[in-house]
C-alpha cells in the first residue's frame, strides 16, 4: 500500500519536500489510514503534519466520541489536532442546498482556514478508489457530462491531493489491522435515505456480483480516461479564447459567430459553458439545457437580432456574425425604470428541501409508497410522480417564457403562459409559482398540477413525492 500511495504522490506531483500538510480526519478507515500512512512517509518526504476534524453537530453524543478519538489518536502520533464544530443544520437554512452539499462546503472552508493557520501548504484528503467509482455512479445518474464523469481528481486547485485515489477500501482495512489501528465508525453512513449510501452499499455490490466482478476497477479507469481528456479539451477551450482575445467574466463579450461555427460542436459546447459559468457569481448553476438553448440561438438563421435571457440576470444576443454575452439580461435593460420579478433556480436533490428564499417558501422532496386516490386528493399542495419517467437533472425554478407542460388530464401539450391564464392566475403572481423541471420540460406546476408524462401508473415502481411545506 506504502508503493501505491508514492507512485500516487509522484505520478501527480502531489507533494514536494519539506512540505507542512493539513491532514483532514474524519475518524473512518479511510482518513486514520491516510494519517498513518504519511506519517510514515513523512521522514522520506521531510514533511511537517497537522491534522484537522469538523464536527457537525449531526450526531449527538457518537460526534463527540469521535472527536475525542482523533485528539487522542493525533496525540499518540505526535501531530498536532485543530478541532471545530458547528451546526450543519443551522447553516442550512435559507441556502436551498441539501444537507450533503452544505456539510461538503463547510468542511472545505473549515479545511482552507485551519491550513492558513497552521501554515500548512497542501490538504489532504482519505478519498480513494471506491470513493471515486461511487462518485462516477452518482454523476451518471444525474447526467452529467464529462466534468462530473471524471470523478474526484487526484489534485485540485492545486493544494487539495487525494494521495489514497488508486488504493482499495479493502487495502485500507488490511494496512489498518497490520498496523494495530482502530478507527470509528459512522453509522450515517449506512442509513439508505443518502444516495451515496445506497449506491456504495446497493448499486455497486449488485453491479460487481451480476455484472463485472472488476467493476469498481473499471468505473475507475474509466474516470482517468474522462478526466485526460477533460483536461485536453480545457487547453483547447483556454488557447481559442486567447486567440480571440476573449476574458471570461470580464464584462462584455463578442464571440466570432463565423468562426465559432466551424468549430466542432464539443468544442463549441465547451466554449460557452465555460464563458457562461464565469459569468455567475459561483461559478455554478448552468446546465446542459441553458448551452443548449444557447447553441441553437447561434445555429439560428434570423437576420435581425434575437436575444436570450438567461440565470444570473445573464443575457445572450445574436447580432449578425456576432454573439455577445453580457450580465444583466436583456428583459432588465428593455425594462429599464421597472420592477422586474426575480428569477430564481434550485438544483433538486432527493431527498432533501429546497428553500425557496425569493417566496420564502420550501419544497421537500423524497421517495414514498404508491398513494391511492384518496391520499393524493388530501394533499392538494403535494405531488406524487413516476421517478423513472423523470430524466434528470430536476431543477426548482420560476417560470421562463416558451415554458410548456404535458397537463395531467388535460390532453396535449399547453405552454404556461395559457394555462396561467385559463387558471386567471394574475401576471403580478406567476412569478412567485415553482416550477419542476427535468431535463425535457416542466412536471410539475406546484400546487395546480403534474405532467401527464409523469403520472403514477400500475406499473409503477418508484414514486416520488413533492411537497411544498
Amino acid at each position: 500500500m506504502l508503493n501505491e500511495v508514492r507512485k500516487t504522490v509522484e505520478k501527480y506531483a502531489m507533494l514536494t519536500r519539506d512540505e507542512h500538510l493539513l491532514v483532514a480526519v474524519s475518524g473512518g478507515p479511510d482518513s486514520v489510514a491516510l494519517l498513518r500512512v504519511l506519517l510514515l512517509l513523512s521522514a522520506e518526504y521531510r514533511l511537517r503534519l497537522t491534522a484537522a476534524h469538523l464536527n457537525h453537530g449531526l450526531r449527538g453524543a457518537e460526534a463527540g466520541q469521535e472527536e475525542d478519538f482523533i485528539c487522542s489518536l493525533s496525540a499518540g502520533m505526535g501531530i498536532a489536532c485543530i478541532c471545530k464544530t458547528v451546526d450543519i443544520r443551522l447553516l442550512q437554512k435559507g441556502k436551498g442546498h441539501s444537507l450533503e452539499e452544505v456539510g461538503r462546503e463547510e468542511r472545505y472552508r473549515f479545511l482552507k482556514d485551519a491550513a492558513e493557520k497552521c501554515g500548512a501548504r497542501k490538504i489532504a484528503t482519505g478519498h480513494h478508489r471506491n470513493d471515486q467509482a461511487e462518485t462516477v455512479l452518482i454523476n451518471l445518474i444525474r447526467g452529467s457530462g464529462p466534468e462530473g464523469l471524471k470523478g474526484i481528481v487526484p489534485v485540485r486547485e492545486g493544494r487539495i491531493i487525494r494521495p489514497l485515489l488508486h488504493v482499495g477500501r479493502g487495502d485500507i482495512l488490511k494496512f489498518l489491522k497490520r498496523e494495530g489501528l482502530t478507527y470509528m465508525t459512522d453509522t450515517s453512513n449506512l442509513n439508505p435515505v443518502f444516495l451515496r449510501n445506497r449506491i456504495r452499499n446497493e448499486l455497486i455490490p449488485e453491479l460487481t456480483k451480476s455484472y463485472n466482478p472488476r467493476m469498481v476497477a473499471g468505473l475507475c479507469h474509466a474516470a482517468e480516461i474522462t478526466r485526460r481528456e477533460d483536461d485536453y479539451l480545457r487547453d483547447v477551450v483556454r488557447q481559442t479564447l486567447d486567440r480571440w482575445g476573449l476574458v471570461p467574466g470580464a464584462g462584455d463579450l463578442f464571440l466570432p459567430l463565423t468562426e465559432f461555427l466551424t468549430l466542432h460542436e464539443a468544442l463549441q459546447g465547451r466554449i460557452i459553458k465555460y464563458l457562461l459559468k464565469a459569468a455567475t457569481p459561483s461559478g455554478s448553476g448552468i446546465g446542459y439545457r441553458h448551452i443548449e438553448a444557447v447553441l441553437e440561438l447561434c445555429r439560428h438563421p434570423q437576420c435581425r437580432p434575437i436575444s436570450l435571457d438567461l440565470p444570473f440576470r445573464i443575457g445572450v444576443e445574436k447580432q449578425q456574425n456576432t454573439l455577445r454575452i453580457r450580465k444583466g439580461s436583456g428583459r432588465e435593460r428593455r425594462g429599464a425604470g421597472r420592477e422586474t420579478p426575480p428569477e430564481y433556480e434550485y438544483r433538486v436533490e432527493i431527498p432533501g428541501k429546497v428553500y425557496l428564499r425569493e417566496t420564502g417558501v420550501t419544497v421537500r422532496f423524497e421517495f414514498v409508497e404508491k398513494p391511492d386516490v384518496h391520499a393524493i386528493k388530501e394533499l392538494p399542495q403535494a405531488a406524487f410522480m413516476d421517478y423513472d419517467r423523470i430524466t434528470p437533472p430536476l431543477i426548482l425554478r420560476n417560470v421562463r417564457p416558451g415554458d410548456r407542460i404535458e397537463p395531467l388530464g388535460m390532453g396535449g401539450v399547453k405552454k404556461l403562459k395559457s394555462y396561467f391564464i385559463d387558471r386567471k392566475i394574475p401576471l403580478r403572481c406567476r412569478w412567485k409559482i415553482p416550477l419542476l423541471v427535468d431535463a425535457r420540460s416542466v412536471i410539475w406546476i406546484a400546487g395546480e398540477r403534474i405532467s401527464e408524462r409523469v403520472k403514477v401508473a400500475l406499473e409503477t415502481k418508484m414514486v416520488l413525492k413533492a411537497e411544498m411545506v
